[in-house]
């Protein structure tokens, strides 16, 4: 069996590896996404297609398309067990692209691949819509419509402009031509309530990292990431001091040691107004996508967003999963507050390990007796760590069995979760109330637009004791350990302490990086603008920018009959102004016919706008008989160039018309003409 079959490629190589680059580049934001063998066969597909566009190359035959078609689906179940599904559909969707880059040999072949080729662009929207992302998709959309410019530039070999230059430019005025048009939908066009957000995988885990449980390196695992958790604004006052920006987010109240869970779920909080005073702060908060429920707010908030609840313990949690970007503001107090501690909570914050040590409950006791006092006892415990030169690390290494024994007496390392994850079990082996708060501490702040970056590096674990009298207060044991991580924040501490075990750095250097960080601050400056005003432009923002305008009161089927009029009518008046006006044609070859014609039009024989060349040919011709055979010469040949499959060179056309002579008028020509007016 031939494997290729005798139709030789007939596409030209530079639009074609301009559309295949493009549909490579749409590919690379949907990796994540595929089966790894379907994106090295796509990949292999389109580098196979561009060694085939040479002419002599012959394309694939239709046995062997159909047994790769038969190969990759039969490949797409076995990896997945079916074909429905998200990821088996957008590894199908890339391997039948594939398929059709390999059999496309004509024109309508090019032009669907690249309509598939912004479809298939189109779809990482469904995954990033960060700025970078935008920007990505709209250089996949600038070399998409380049490849079509200049495939159509280059399809008729009688055009005599076919260099890709010359196609940029056409395309660069196309896209300018429509960025007024995308300005008009974008502001214009009706937003729905509620906003349908579809996503092609929901997320196996929270982004953000926080979970139902803790585990020794949870959180050390988080804070190895630089991603953007959320961004932060206080419109009322400056930003708290370092020190106090802990970010609440879940409460762990069920510990085995090391380990700890959520627990039961308690009746949660209400809000009271009566809480709000001088000591409170208002956040703005722009949460990033994670898939999960946690919502994210100074410790404590004393109120929760729309959609949201005040859980017991003091932090919010959505009612639905945040798939989709999230703008919301709360209000939070600094300072604690003494507030009854309920039976139920009570209890369950007294409840200790299933598995005390000797040593560990003599070691309790020993030092509760010392320090009958609770607050005595906390110190106490909180001196340990420091006289006992615990270590504050991001790889702790492994812990067994008997993991808080072996933290506490034996190893004495770890991260921020070791810690209050122990401190929180021994204070109940004292009889003193006490769970875990996971979030975030600290955060970046830029100053461009005076907001607070917090990210995965941020990523913290503290412990809270339950004092008669007083309420909750938060034990950070951090603070003792590591106070520096606290004061500078995540990232800068971990940047000194690689500094001090590294070669000091030239100047020069210093300098550099300085440079490439403030570089990174400008960028996170135009994403969040990105993100507050494009991403952020929803139907209550919609309905702020049609109030301004004078607009508050229309309806949506009001509004979209004015997108509609104001799209369509300047539309129709160009047509108009076109159909009124003899606008010369740019392409050369229609130009120098039009030229031609006009020369007739001078002389008084003007040619009828739906009058064929060949009709008006002949009948110049019968008018001016000492020029006919130039006319017919150079009739016959424009007929050629613009619709034979082999069309002639088109200088000597250019230079006939170009040397043809003026006709002059006649009595005979013009009576004819006035008396058929």
């Amino acid at each position: 069996m031939n494997l290729f079959s005798k139709s030789p490629n007939v596409l030209t190589p530079t639009p074609l590896a301009t559309l295949l680059l493009a549909l490579s580049l749409a590919a690379i934001p949907l990796l994540d996404h595929l089966a790894g063998w379907a994106a090295a066969l796509f990949f292999l597909a389109t580098i196979t297609r561009l060694c085939l566009s040479r002419p002599s190359s012959r394309m694939p035959s239709i046995p062997l398309k159909l047994a790769l078609l038969s190969a990759a689906t039969a490949g797409l179940y076995l990896s997945y067990g079916t074909l429905l599904g998200i990821e088996p559909s957008i590894s199908l969707l890339l391997l039948l692209i594939a398929l059709k880059s390999l059999e496309s040999n004509t024109p309508r072949d090019f032009q669907i691949l690249a309509l598939l080729g912004f479809f298939l662009a189109l779809c990482s929207l469904f995954f990033n819509q960060s700025l970078a992302g935008g920007l990505f998709i709209s250089l996949i959309f600038i070399l998409l419509t380049l490849a079509l410019v200049h495939f159509h530039s280059t399809i008729h070999p009688a055009h005599p402009f076919r260099s890709l230059a010359h196609s940029a430019k056409i395309t660069s005025l196309i896209l300018l031509q429509s960025i007024p048009i995308v300005v008009l939908l974008f502001l214009f066009f009706p937003r729905a309530k509620p906003q349908f957000v579809l996503r092609f995988s929901p997320p196996s885990l929270n982004s953000s990292g926080m979970s139902d449980r803790l585990s020794p390196g949870s959180v050390a695992n988080l804070a190895l990431g630089e991603e953007t958790v959320f961004r932060a604004e206080f419109p009322d006052h400056p930003p708290p001091p370092m020190h106090s920006l802990y970010w609440r987010t879940g409460v762990f109240w069920r510990g085995q040691g090391l380990e700890w869970s959520r627990g039961p779920r308690f009746t949660p909080e209400r809000r009271d107004s009566s809480l709000f005073g001088p000591d409170t702060i208002r956040q703005k908060i722009l949460l990033q996508p994670h898939g999960g429920s946690w919502l994210f707010a100074l410790d404590r908030p004393l109120s929760s967003p729309p959609d949201s609840s005040l859980e017991a313990g003091g932090f919010i949690q959505s009612l639905h999963p945040v798939r989709q970007q999230l703008q919301y503001q709360v209000v939070s107090r600094l300072s604690p507050k003494s507030d009854p501690l309920p039976d139920d909570q009570r209890l369950e914050a007294l409840r200790q390990p299933s598995k005390i040590s000797p040593r560990l409950r003599q070691f309790v006791d020993s030092s509760r007796q010392a320090n009958p006092d609770d607050r005595a006892f906390i110190k106490a415990i909180l001196l340990y760590f420091h006289q006992e030169h615990f270590t504050y690390s991001l790889d702790p290494g492994t812990y067994g069995s008997d993991a808080l024994d072996e933290f506490l007496f034996t190893r004495r390392r770890g991260f921020c979760e070791h810690y209050a994850a122990a401190l929180a079990s021994i204070l109940r082996i004292a009889n003193i109330p006490s769970r875990i708060v996971v979030g975030y501490h600290g955060g970046e702040y830029n100053a461009r637009r005076r907001y607070l970056i917090v990210r995965q590096a941020d990523a913290h674990a503290w412990c809270e004791a339950y004092i008669d009298g007083t309420g909750w207060i938060r034990i950070d044991p951090t603070d003792v350990i590591a106070p520096d991580r606290l004061a500078s924040g995540s990232l800068s501490y971990q940047q000194d302490h690689h500094n001090s075990q590294s070669p000091p750095r030239p100047s020069s250097s210093t300098g550099w990086l300085q440079i490439f960080h403030d570089a990174q601050l400008a960028w996170d400056d135009l994403s969040y603008r990105w993100d507050l005003r494009i991403l952020g432009f929803d139907e209550e923002s919609q309905r702020s920018f049609l109030a301004r305008l004078g607009l508050a009161s229309f309806d949506w089927p009001k509004l979209l009959l004015l997108l509609l009029l104001s799209s369509t009518l300047p539309l129709a008046l160009l047509i108009l102004w076109f159909r009124s006006h003899s606008i010369a044609p740019t392409d050369p070859l229609r130009l120098a016919y039009f030229r031609f014609c006009q020369k007739f039009a001078a002389a008084g024989l003007p040619r009828s706008p739906n009058e064929s060349p060949t009709h008006f040919g002949t009948r110049a011709a019968t008018h001016f008989p000492h020029l006919a055979l130039a006319i017919k010469e150079i009739t016959s040949t424009y007929s050629l160039l613009r619709y034979s499959p082999t069309p002639p060179p088109p200088h000597p056309f250019l230079r006939a018309v170009k040397k043809f002579p003026k006709p002059q008028p006649s009595p005979v020509t013009t009576a004819k003409n006035r008396s058929t007016a």
